[in-house]
């Protein structure tokens, strides 16, 4: 059948058979009016047909209305330093009325009330107490919006009321283009992988990913060649493991993190691997000894760097573990005067945890999905209990959370497409499930052939 050619005639005579019994739309006909008349609106003029509602006049604004709707506002109990945000028709209509926000206000019997400050002396007081207390010196750690107002009126910003203290060092870095390149070169001259910046500098790699786009482009800007990302297959993956040596494979990530991080989601662990290659896994048994002998090692051989662990994420991890923090570990090996570690704020311990549980749940909060929720309450659990399921047991809780394995994830997608559900990916009901096959499979399409469910099929079923 080919396609319909309108004309006027046409298009009126259809709106007019359509539209006989009341107001209905029909995309073909609506698109067709407004192509030939401009509007919907016109073309229904011409058929003489009800065209809805007219458009609501603009609203005159005067100085009496304008008053009256602060008074209102007012007697509503509502906030009048939210007008801005909440009422932005009246907040502009009132600024136009009477120049300022403020001076309309005053015109309603309703003035700003006068800012309070402290002194400039109290303003170093409060500075020196959250240095003291270890907190960073942000607006977070105190929001108080009157120490914030009193610190620009007597020094003129924040940051000037801290340098004033001699305490800059202790401040987020105010990066620019000039800044990154710089600690860029720096990282790379003192033999800091790049690679890994994102895990061992966060505060570098986001800032040169917010001034230059992406991580790659800020190394081709200092005059590094980005090196393209390595595509792994399961064969390389396996040959690769089998050319390492015995000390090699002790620490894959160190040796090398661009292999470590692919068995990671390809084989959920590196012994995993390890056995589908057909190598023993070396077990290192990490006591505080083994970890403090090689936190000398590492710090004779690479000297003193910033990152935990000296830049090996396996030693932070150990450390972590047996001391509780990098700092006491670093202190425990007698390096506290050498290497500069900033101490936690706080070390939980296991009541404190099992505590934290107990008040999450109370409260009436899910225990699921804390890793993202509450990192520190997650991580401290881990570290006293082996593993969040364990905590949340402790506390006198059943835990929810699922553990998958390659049988679960293809005996759940063989259940779901029984059932006639979606197996899409991005379905919401379908997000634990995918995570888990790309942790145990490496991709959602892998699952799905492992479960002898084709993709083209599951694409029919999600749609």
């Amino acid at each position: 059948m080919g396609k319909r050619k309108w004309t006027k005639a046409k298009i009126i005579a259809e709106l007019r058979r359509i539209r006989k019994d009341g107001p209905k739309a029909d995309i073909r006909v609506d698109a067709a009016a407004k192509a030939h008349f401009g509007s919907l609106r016109k073309a229904l003029e011409v058929a003489g047909l009800p065209c809805g509602s007219p458009p609501r006049p603009h609203r005159c604004w005067t100085k009496e209305s304008a008053l009256q709707a602060i008074v209102k506002r007012q007697a509503a109990g509502k906030s009048l330093e939210a007008t801005y945000r909440e009422d932005p028709t009246l907040y502009s209509a009132a600024k136009r009325c009477f120049g300022t926000w403020k001076a309309a206000r005053e015109a309603a019997g309703f003035p700003v009330p006068p800012s309070e400050y402290y002194t400039k002396d109290e303003v170093l007081l409060h500075i020196v107490e959250l240095y003291e207390k270890e907190l960073p010196l942000t607006f977070t750690s105190h929001n108080d919006e009157k120490l914030r107002r009193s610190a620009r009126r007597h020094f003129g910003s924040w940051r000037k009321a801290i340098e004033s203290l001699g305490l800059e060092g202790e401040m987020r870095q105010q990066w620019t283009k000039e800044k990154i390149i710089e600690a860029i070169l720096h990282r790379q001259a003192s033999g800091d992988l790049l690679s890994t910046t994102h895990r061992e500098d966060k505060a570098l790699f986001c800032a040169a990913v917010s001034h230059f786009g992406s991580w790659p482009i800020s190394l081709i800007a200092a005059g590094i060649n980005a090196t393209r990302r390595e595509r792994w297959t399961d064969a390389r993956m396996i040959e690769r493991l089998r050319e390492l040596d015995p000390e090699q494979l002790k620490n894959i990530a160190a040796t090398d993190n661009n292999l470590a991080a692919a068995v990671q989601r390809r084989y959920g662990s590196i012994e995993k691997a390890m056995r589908e290659a057909g190598i023993k896994p070396p077990r290192v048994w990490w006591t505080k000894t083994r970890v403090i002998e090689a936190i000398a090692s590492s710090y004779a051989q690479k000297g003193a760097r910033q990152t935990e662990g000296f830049g090996d994420p396996v030693l932070a991890r150990a450390a972590t573990k047996r001391f509780g923090s990098w700092a006491e570990a670093i202190e425990a090996a007698g390096l506290s005067d050498r290497v500069h570690v900033i101490k936690p704020s706080h070390r939980w311990t296991k009541e404190d945890v099992l505590q934290a549980i107990r008040k999450w749940h109370t409260e009436g909060k899910s225990l699921e999905g804390m890793d993202w929720k509450c990192k520190v309450l997650y991580t401290s659990a881990v570290r006293h209990f082996h593993g969040w399921r364990n905590a949340v047991e402790a506390a006198g809780f059943q835990c929810k959370i699922r553990q998958w394995s390659r049988k679960v994830i293809i005996d759940e997608i063989r259940k779901r497409m029984k059932a006639g559900e979606s197996l899409g990916s991005g379905n919401p009901a379908n997000i634990n499930l995918a995570a888990a096959a790309y942790r145990y499979f490496g991709s959602w399409t892998a699952a799905l052939k492992a479960a002898r469910v084709s993709a083209k099929k599951a694409s029919r079923k999600t749609r």
